[in-house]
């Protein structure tokens, strides 16, 4: 028997065996019941400050665009730094390496139809320093964001960019809320004199650790924030109890109950990530194991369910700045090669689109999670696409049974990640296992391996879900990784 075919046989048996007489675990899907009506997609922080000093080349960056266009990329929230193209006296250096570069992932993005959230990081820490300006609060700082993102939208025209975030982690950077306020206060009023309102929506407070800010700004702020941000780095111990899913939910609550107009802003998580000992603002040794990729699911999941409109992980790319490992492929030093959770996450990013519907999902278990989304299908009219996402958080396989009443009958693509195995292709994208037919209005069963991610979707059809299991065979690198033969 082919190897591939072997390991999940082997882990069906297994699974059996350890299911024994206990009863599958009920999903009720329920299409009425929608939590979120725009989902805007599971993006990520994607940063071109490194790229110059980790030595990126060309070549190296069409690897990571073809990576970004396999995810289809929904949204990526990118730094920039107003000193990058402010030299002093009024003088602008468009030309500068790291404006250049900055463009060049604008020009990925204008092209994909990725959402940017263009971030302006701030002036006040020294590595940040810009001419002629020392406080945020200055009137000319906000009017050199004002003439970047000008030509950036006029001249350039980028239109993806649709949000601009004044400041990174303000409550950690300005640590004053009145002068953070006035800064925003000010680009606010510097982008209308520019007639530049039309074009980009605010987006704040891009708080980390500060839930007092993310109050703040919905009090004090609403009428100029378009929509609402926060950061949050969860501790493994808060998601595997689900109390991630309440944080979101608390903060969400809040915005919509004291902003009249918030139904209608995008409630955004700037940042997501998952700590644990080691961590710290540049170092996540936990981003190289196979159990980030299920915890990251995990979190993703708890997220959207709570209401959340996008979630960005951090971050892309190891490479995005010097020291990093937070992203999901290693640095070109070490060949670019992805990380367990690139498999996941960009599944998540790939299947559950901008534009899709996320609907409720009622559980009869604490060790499973469960998203489901559906949007139009643009190749059938009166027809809608599904993908569904189910993390096992158990440590033993547990059956899923999926149904919804008056459900469709769909044939979904089945994906699989498990510490054990993962399928992909030799680029490292992952291969579905199959084409399931599955009828949601009788209902289906679905064996999941124990700590693994199963991802559902009508999206499309696969040409690689043709290829049968004896066309793959095993490689490894931080984890099983079964490979198909090109």
């Amino acid at each position: 028997m082919n190897p591939v075919t072997s390991l999940f046989a082997s882990a069906l048996i297994v699974a059996s065996q350890a299911r024994g007489d206990e009863a599958p675990v009920s999903v009720q899907l329920d299409p009425v019941s929608v939590i979120c009506q725009k989902f805007l997609g599971f993006g990520a922080e994607w940063d071109s400050n490194g790229y110059d000093e980790n030595k990126v080349t060309e070549a190296d960056f069409a690897v990571i665009r073809k990576r970004v266009e396999w995810m289809h990329l929904p949204m990526a929230r990118i730094m920039m730094q107003s000193r990058w193209c402010y030299k002093g006296n009024g003088q602008y250096d468009w030309n500068d390496p790291k404006m250049l570069a900055l463009c060049r992932q604008l020009d990925v993005c204008q092209k994909l139809g990725t959402t940017v959230l263009l971030t302006e990081w701030g002036i006040e820490p020294s590595w940040l320093a810009t001419p002629e300006v020392g406080k945020v609060e200055d009137p000319k700082y906000a009017g050199i964001i004002a003439t970047y993102m000008d030509y950036l939208l006029n001249n350039k025209k980028y239109t993806c960019i649709k949000y601009f975030i004044q400041g990174n982690e303000p409550n950690l950077e300005v640590k004053e809320w009145n002068r953070w306020k006035k800064n925003v206060e000010n680009v606010a009023a510097a982008f209308q004199a520019k007639g530049l309102e039309a074009k980009v929506v605010l987006m704040g407070s891009d708080q980390s650790g500060g839930d007092d800010w993310h109050r703040n700004a919905v009090d004090q702020l609403q009428g100029i924030l378009g929509a609402y941000d926060i950061h949050h780095y969860a501790t493994e111990e808060l998601v595997r109890t689900g109390g991630l899913f309440d944080y979101y939910k608390k903060n969400w609550e809040y915005a919509l109950a004291r902003d009249p107009k918030a139904k209608n802003k995008p409630l955004v998580v700037g940042e997501a990530g998952v700590i644990g000992p080691g961590c710290d603002a540049g170092s996540n040794p936990m981003s190289g194991d196979p159990r980030y990729a299920v915890v990251m699911s995990d979190y993703a999941v708890q997220a959207a369910n709570a209401g959340s409109w996008a979630v960005l992980a951090w971050m892309l790319d190891d490479n995005s700045h010097e020291g990093f490992t937070w992203g999901m492929w290693k640095k070109r030093g070490n060949g670019l090669a992805t990380k367990p959770w690139f498999y996941t996450w960009s599944l998540l990013s790939r299947c559950f689109p901008a534009g899709s519907t996320i609907v409720r999902a009622g559980l009869t278990s604490g060790d499973i999670r469960v998203l489901a989304a559906n949007w139009d299908n643009k190749m059938i009219a009166g027809e809608r696409c599904w993908s569904i996402c189910i993390v096992n958080r158990a440590a033993t396989p547990k059956t899923v049974r999926l149904h919804m009443t008056g459900g469709p009958s769909l044939n979904l693509n089945r994906y699989g990640f498990s510490h054990a195995s993962a399928v992909t292709d030799k680029n490292g994208f992952p291969l579905a296992l199959e084409k399931l037919p599955c009828n949601l209005g009788t209902g289906v069963e679905l064996l999941c391996e124990a700590n693994s991610v199963i991802v559902l979707s009508s999206m499309g059809d696969d040409p690689n879900v043709t290829k049968p299991l004896s066309d793959l065979v095993t490689g490894s690198s931080d984890f099983i990784c079964a490979q198909a033969v090109q």
